[in-house]
């Protein structure tokens, strides 16, 4: 498939789980962006955004989904804001919801890969939120885009879970033991989509057969290097969860939510270091293809 097909397979599939999350989510989300300075976002993003300096910026989120972190992100004091999503449904929500709160925020439904050229240097910092970048089949073109979007020494900023949390096994995982939870049974580097039919309600934890949806492995050497070569300068990364503290969520029978904040400049130089995952293929044999013990170690510290 090419990435074309992944992408809209995956936009047919978020149309059909929107619905579900609006039924299946507990808070009114238009009540409370009624309130002054409400905001969905985390202590410890929001904590990073006051650090970094968004006041009176323009700043814009990739893959935004209903816009509840996009709106937020006005509610911290930035100037204006664009989110863009590929969901027909999410737009239709973030649009909804923007208008109910009165917060002057432009929502655009779009593939990432398709953002328009009126977008080009507009922006001061790029936001991808948890969960958005697995959903992207290519990620040096992705970062291209968000080369594009930002003004010279612009941040792209990407609050998501590590990647090693993807060689573990969840409920419902064939491999999955229950027994051993932290065993890693599946490839860190895996390079064939993960194909699925399960849905995602992440927020019912509702169960029905979906449309078929297309997600990817993504290593940090692939995210380092992707930024490294569209000549962004990795400026830090930092933990908002520890290894312990992941174990501890495990055993008491919790999935582990291993959290990186990471944050890279845009600056004007061709690139900035070398493709890391040059080197993927001799790591592999020196893993022996069965969990990537050698990478996991490097990726977590």
């Amino acid at each position: 498939m090419d990435r074309n097909a992944y992408t809209q397979a995956n936009r047919v599939a978020w149309n059909e789980v929107t619905p579900i999350h609006q039924r299946e989510r507990k808070v009114d989300l238009k009540e409370k962006f009624k309130k002054k300075g409400y905001s969905t976002l985390d202590e410890a993003i929001t904590t990073k955004f006051q650090k970094l300096g968004i006041q009176g910026k323009p700043v814009a989120q990739l893959c935004c989904n209903n816009g509840r972190e996009t709106l937020s992100l006005i509610n911290l004091g930035a100037a204006s804001r664009v989110g863009f999503d590929i969901s027909d449904a999410a737009i239709e929500e973030a649009r909804g919801l923007a208008e109910t709160s009165g917060l002057n925020c432009e929502f655009v439904r779009t593939d990432v890969y398709d953002i328009g050229e009126e977008y080009t240097d507009r922006f001061d910092l790029i936001y991808l939120s948890i969960g958005g970048i697995v959903w992207l089949p290519d990620l040096d073109a992705f970062f291209s885009i968000v080369r594009r979007l930002l003004k010279n020494h612009g941040l792209v900023v990407i609050y998501d879970s590590h990647p090693v949390t993807n060689i573990l096994g969840a409920e419902g995982d064939e491999e999955f033991d229950p027994s051993n939870p932290l065993k890693p049974v599946f490839s860190y580097f895996r390079e064939e989509p993960w194909i699925s039919n399960n849905g995602i309600d992440y927020i019912g934890k509702t169960s029905y057969k979906s449309e078929t949806m297309y997600s990817f492995t993504q290593p940090m050497s692939m995210v380092i290097s992707g930024l490294g070569k569209m000549a962004f300068t990795c400026e830090n990364c930092s933990n908002s969860l520890t290894i312990y503290r992941v174990y501890l969520v495990i055993s008491k029978g919790r999935q582990p939510f291993l959290c990186l904040i990471f944050w890279s400049e845009k600056n004007s130089a061709d690139s900035c270091f070398v493709d890391l995952n040059k080197n993927r293929d001799e790591t592999k044999k020196i893993s022996d293809g069965k969990t990537d013990v050698f990478l996991l170690t490097i990726a977590v510290y």
